[in-house]
């Protein structure tokens, strides 16, 4: 018995020592501990629920890099979070060739996006990007698109809202909003309507399927290989989850680009270049040069499109109608400024709210509006992190050795919350940083405020996103105010895109000012 008592003691001081050695080698405090064979993943595990937080404060304290050790026989494990913006600038920018998704993330992601433009690399990458650039660079496309967006505001958003007013119900505005910007992103792509911002709020099988297999591709970035590839042979965990929503993700993309391809089908070569939407653009592309495009390869470039436009934008109003509420004043500026829009637009003549439509230079107009949007997506970027892998040896500017083949996180979310970058106040949601003297909305260096990417990698439809959110925002501000439902929890979901966890569940109240003021 004695022996035993021995054995145990002995094996609870070596584990005290243990712990001990790994906490003491710590350069800071809170950050976490490099066990032996798992790494550093217990940390980020035990930490996963606040995990944008947790990294963040580890990055900068540590001077906007750190070296992150995960377990043996994790080949996908980034190995390298940086957050620093002359990092940045050379990764994104300065040696973007040496830097490319790179194999890893494509195998995680391949089975979604196959060789669509999210994942891509190289010439497969250009010709995709090269096809949406043209398609969304034309006049038609910028004017199509923001009819269509004001269309579906007024003939499916404003309904649902007016509804949910009328009943003094609550609803999930991220909900509405992603089921919105999918409907309008379909019509963008193929002209199809999908129909999912209806008045009975049908079910969405591809959206809800589509956020989980997002999600366990996700894990994959988190979890070993070899365990992953077990769950995936016994069907089991968030992989059988993935493989189920698999099965109805290509069923629908696939239908999406059927119906696009029979439709060009039909049509003379000529009208087939001046469709305008991008698949059909997309389509034309690869024939006129050439090359038979295949329903997957359309279809790899569908689901990264959607990725792409649906989540981002959807996902930077709720996080701006979530800090309105919590400043009230941001608000009143912000009516102040519509309030001005329309006394020029019309006047100080009335106007009928229910068939107002604003133009482009109403539009440009909001550039308050602007700076608070580019402030919520400052605090909470619809994309809070990407990856990159190296391909070979190079020092990054901050003196950091980069090893060929290492992988590269690069943390938007602590980027933009870094003092040396956005100085004491980088916490607090202040949208005058972003205005000048002249009442201008300011753009910052892409490598600061890396929220729509940067370098050649920089997204195509950053100023159309302004746009519809801008559009969308103004049409709702002007007819309700939105308040969070008391109680609600608001928390940032792990994943690509920066969801919140439980949506965010809101009542509408009518502005009983959403009339033309008058001086």
């Amino acid at each position: 018995m004695e022996i035993y008592s021995g054995g145990f003691i002995t094996a609870l001081m070596v584990s005290a020592a243990i712990i001990w050695y790994f906490t003491k080698s710590r350069k800071n405090k809170g950050d976490p501990v490099n066990w032996p064979v798992v790494g550093m993943l217990p940390s980020l595990l035990w930490n996963l629920s606040n995990v944008y937080e947790w990294a963040a404060g580890i990055v900068i304290r540590n001077g906007g890099t750190f070296a992150f050790k995960g377990p043996l026989g994790s080949k996908h494990f980034f190995e390298i979070v940086t957050s620093s913006a002359p990092n940045l600038e050379y990764i994104l920018k300065d040696d973007f060739a040496n830097f490319p998704r790179g194999p890893s993330f494509k195998s995680i992601f391949f089975d979604i996006f196959g060789d669509g433009l999210f994942v891509a690399d190289g010439e497969l990458w250009k010709r995709q990007r090269t096809a949406v650039a043209i398609a969304m660079s034309s006049t038609t496309f910028r004017d199509q698109n923001i009819n269509q967006t004001q269309g579906l505001v007024l003939e499916r958003l404003i309904p649902v809202l007016e509804e949910s007013c009328k009943k003094n119900s609550s609803l999930d505005i991220q909900d509405i909003l992603l089921r919105l910007n999918f409907d309008n992103i379909c019509l963008a792509l193929s002209g199809k309507d999908a129909g999912f911002l209806l008045p009975d709020l049908p079910e969405v099988p591809f959206a809800v399927a589509f956020e989980q297999a997002i999600e366990s591709s996700t894990y994959r970035l988190i979890i070993p290989s070899f365990v992953s590839k077990v769950m995936q042979f016994f069907n089991v965990g968030f992989e059988r989850k993935h493989r189920r929503a698999m099965g109805i993700i290509l069923e629908y993309a696939s239908e999406l680009v059927r119906f696009k391809m029979a439709e060009l089908e039909k049509m003379s070569n000529e009208k087939r270049g001046q469709c305008g939407d991008i698949l059909s653009t997309f389509i034309h592309q690869e024939r006129v040069d050439g090359r038979s495009p295949s329903l997957k390869s359309v279809r790899d470039l569908c689901l990264s499109i959607i990725l792409a436009a649906r989540d981002t934008s959807s996902l930077a109003l709720s996080w701006f109608f979530w800090l309105l509420n919590q400043h009230p004043d941001v608000e009143t500026k912000i009516m102040s400024e519509l309030y001005e829009i329309l006394k020029a637009k019309f006047s100080n003549n009335p106007y009928d709210i229910n068939t107002l439509r604003f133009s482009h230079d109403d539009l440009k107009g909001m550039q308050y509006l602007r700076a608070a949007l580019s402030e919520a997506m400052r605090l909470y970027p619809p994309v809070p992190v990407s990856y990159r892998q190296a391909v070979r040896d190079v020092i990054l500017p901050d003196g950091t050795r980069v090893k060929k083949g290492s992988k590269l996180l690069y943390l938007i979310y602590a980027t933009n919350r870094m003092e040396n970058l956005w100085g004491k106040e980088c916490r607090e949601f202040r949208p005058e940083r972003w205005i000048n003297r002249n009442g201008i909305c300011m753009k910052e260096s892409d490598y600061k405020y890396p929220v729509f990417n940067a370098g050649p990698r920089l997204c195509l439809g950053r100023e159309m996103a302004y746009v519809s959110m801008k559009c969308l925002a103004a049409h709702v501000l002007l007819r309700y105010r939105v308040r969070i439902y008391p109680g609600h929890p608001v928390q940032p979901k792990f994943g690509l895109t920066l969801f919140m966890r439980h949506g965010l569940k809101v009542t509408l109240q009518p502005r009983d000012n959403a009339v033309l003021q008058k001086n």
